[in-house]
């Protein structure tokens, strides 16, 4: 009786694996097709446009610290001196 539950267990994991393994490359599939069918869908067009706010606001917030940096680095009296030209 033990070996048939392993053997029964066997046939179960490896079956239900396959069957996902099937399964995930149909969809996979189908995904694709609709995607060259229909082109891309809107989330991906949203995350597209996110993707490029986020990366126009890291580039302005990384200028931001070097001047932060400048700043902080510099001696004193260069500083004051420059704040007085931007007056």
């Amino acid at each position: 009786m033990d070996t048939f539950l392993i053997v029964a267990l066997f046939v179960l994991i490896f079956g239900g694996s396959s069957i996902w393994g099937i399964t995930d490359s149909v969809l996979k599939h189908r995904r694709k097709m609709a995607e060259l069918k229909y082109g891309r869908s809107e989330k991906e067009a949203l995350l597209t446009n996110e993707k490029a706010e986020l990366t126009e606001t890291v580039t302005h917030l990384q200028d931001r610290i070097a001047v932060l940096e400048r700043i902080a680095t510099d001696p004193a009296r260069r500083t004051a001196e420059e704040i007085e030209r931007l007056r």
